[in-house]
């Protein structure tokens, strides 16, 4: 059996190659990543391992909220972080963000 992922021979219409900047939580969370790799906390292996594991519902995701979900799960698994520490900051951070746009 394949997962979500793996998608080779499956149709999928044109690519779409214009070139577009990454949004800037998906910049935030390739920084994330590297500092977390750069600290022996995570490993590239073990970061393809939870995207690959989304469900489909997950794997149906913008592509950085993808890595969002991948990078929670596998801090969790680690012991990093927990979710709901995860969210917590997330909740403070939206509610700075809205408070600076008011």
């Amino acid at each position: 059996m394949t997962g979500q992922h793996d998608l080779g021979g499956s149709p999928a219409g044109p690519m779409d190659y214009n070139d577009r900047d990454a949004p800037p939580h998906g910049k935030l969370f390739t920084a994330i990543n590297s500092a977390l790799r750069q600290h022996d906390l995570v490993t590239i292996d073990e970061l393809r391992r939870h995207l690959e594991g989304l469900t489909k519902e997950e794997y149906n995701l913008p592509y950085y909220d993808r890595w969002g979900e991948a990078m929670c799960n596998l801090l969790e698994e680690k012991g990093v972080l927990a979710r709901g520490e995860i969210e917590a900051r997330m909740e403070i951070i939206k509610e700075r963000l809205q408070n600076k746009n008011d």
